[in-house]
């Protein structure tokens, strides 16, 4: 891969922000979706994932300008569930029934689709949120095995461990827990303006062109958490 083209100094990655949001299809955005594309450009990201809250939209039109910046973009959704935030990839619009975690692992799985758990531990390991949680409990950061056994966890293919608007423990515990379990490791910006884009990404070892593509590198578990990028050089997220 060309330097000069993916923003990378060393690493040969093809670099995605996985998780961002826009004005069309997400209300508390005030990103346009040609803003992330031409921003998406400017800090030489190469594929940008268009995640919008319970919905889709075609992006056609989007897709067309995006290839003019030469910038791939690629459709996903994020899908609030009963025990939290799902992304998912290979689903063409929102189904009825999907706010229920078992219904939409049936509905991706007869889709070939993927599941993502996104932000899975946003304020879960402060007892000061503990009354934002469904379950009013606080996780014990000393054992990540046993959040590893949180049901939102087993029923996702994958983890964002990298996630712009969580804090370092935040990502750094979910980063435990996904070697825990030995589950696939994406990061996102989780983006509603314009200057978070790109600041957290997934690194995948090839170009992806399409949906497809993506998930079967997630799935085969050949990607990892990246940032950097805005500074020059995408490293992969790791443990101290």
């Amino acid at each position: 891969m060309d330097p000069s083209r993916s923003g990378h100094r060393t690493g040969p990655y093809f670099t995605i922000d996985l998780h961002t949001h826009t004005t069309r299809g997400s209300a508390d955005s005030n990103l346009a979706p040609r803003e992330l594309i031409e921003r998406a450009q400017a800090i030489r990201l190469d594929a940008i994932c268009i995640t919008e809250h319970d919905n889709t939209w075609d992006l056609k039109e989007l897709v067309s300008v995006a290839a003019i910046h030469g910038v791939v973009c690629l459709r996903g959704i994020e899908v609030t569930t009963e025990l939290g935030h799902v992304g998912v990839f290979g689903l063409d619009e929102y189904v009825g029934g999907i706010y229920k975690l078992d219904q939409l692992r049936k509905v991706v799985d007869r889709a070939g689709g993927l599941m993502i758990a996104n932000h899975p531990f946003r304020y879960k390991l402060d007892p000061r949120f503990s009354f934002i949680n469904s379950d009013h409990q606080t996780i014990d950061i000393e054992h990540p095995e046993r959040a590893a056994r949180l049901e939102i966890i087993e029923a996702c293919d994958a983890i964002e461990v990298l996630n712009a608007a969580c804090s370092e423990e935040e990502n750094l515990f979910a980063l435990k827990v996904a070697r825990a379990l030995n589950k696939a490791e994406v990061g996102g910006s989780d983006s509603h303006s314009a200057n978070s884009v790109g600041v957290a990404t997934t690194l995948f070892p090839s170009r992806v062109s399409s949906v497809d593509d993506l998930v079967a590198a997630i799935r085969a578990r050949a990607t990892r958490a990246g940032r950097g990028l805005l500074d020059g050089c995408v490293k992969p997220f790791d443990l101290p």
